[in-house]
């Protein structure tokens, strides 16, 4: 059997018009979604700033008639942001998402750490231990939200963040202490240098706290100034093949989600994939 993916939703340029994006899902052979309401639907809800649960239940059942599935909600927020009054706008409007979630008929909001830098230039003041330590508080905080609410909170750690290692996200994994929280796992956003394979950056977060990994996030990339630059499918560094055979391997059937699909070269990206995926079998 094929390997199913799922794809971020605004990778696919079709906005404020759900009916429409999910056939277009459906024709592509996508099972399931990160879906963002934020860039999916920018001028309805104000660039997810304004949701309802009508409107959720709504994108719920146009995705559900298309067989379309939402993985992961969206809400990418900057938990550590410097303003102390965007740090807590942007906390409420998480903990908002977390309510929702179901009826946009997912259970897990996912989110990256934030920055210091307001603009998200590479920074090592992200790295310093009261902003790590900042990081894991907030994040101890949503997750509590969502142990009231019965729904799951997903962390991406990324080089750029204050969580920014398999090291760190045990760490706050060990911290926080909930079923709650997990990871989603963009094994790219942890490359540095050139020299380092996402399939074993895979392997090692398995070996290390498997049980907790929601969700991988799959791209290909080259590596410029200490981060991973995104490429189209096939034109990059990443060991994608074997990447996808370890988490065939390890975590059969986990959500796997394309992402950051350049649009230019989109249909050349998805082919390279699903010729991939095919050789797993």
């Amino acid at each position: 059997m094929k390997m199913k993916l799922g794809l971020r939703a605004h990778d696919i340029t079709i906005f404020d018009d759900i009916p429409k994006l999910a056939q277009r899902l459906n024709d592509l052979n996508f099972d399931y979604i990160q879906f963002a309401p934020r860039a999916s639907m920018p001028g309805v809800t104000n660039h997810g700033q304004n949701i309802n649960f009508g409107l959720a239940n709504k994108v719920k059942h146009e995705f559900e008639k298309q067989g379309i599935q939402v993985a992961v909600l969206g809400c990418y927020i900057n938990m550590i942001h410097p303003d102390i009054s965007e740090r807590t706008a942007a906390m409420k409007l998480f903990q908002k998402y977390l309510t929702m979630v179901r009826y946009f008929g997912g259970n897990l909001v996912g989110t990256e750490t934030g920055s210091v830098d307001p603009n998200f230039n590479l920074t090592a003041k992200n790295y310093e231990p009261d902003i790590v330590e900042l990081a894991i508080q907030q994040i101890k905080t949503l997750t509590l939200t969502a142990e009231k609410v019965g729904n799951l909170i997903g962390v991406e750690p990324g080089v750029n963040h204050p969580i920014h290692s398999l090291a760190v996200s045990q760490s706050v994994l060990d911290n926080v202490k909930s079923p709650n929280l997990q990871i989603i796992l963009d094994a790219a956003n942890l490359v540095h240098d050139s020299t380092q394979k996402i399939s074993e950056i895979v392997k090692n977060a398995i070996t290390q706290f498997g049980d907790r990994i929601y969700a991988f996030h799959i791209k290909d990339y080259v590596v410029e100034n200490g981060r991973a630059k995104v490429v189209p499918v096939g034109e990059g560094m990443a060991d994608l093949q074997q990447t996808l055979a370890v988490i065939q391997q390890y975590q059969p059937d986990a959500f796997v989600i394309l992402d950051e699909t350049p649009q230019e070269n989109f249909a050349r990206s998805l082919e390279r994939i699903n010729l991939l995926t095919n050789d797993l079998n």
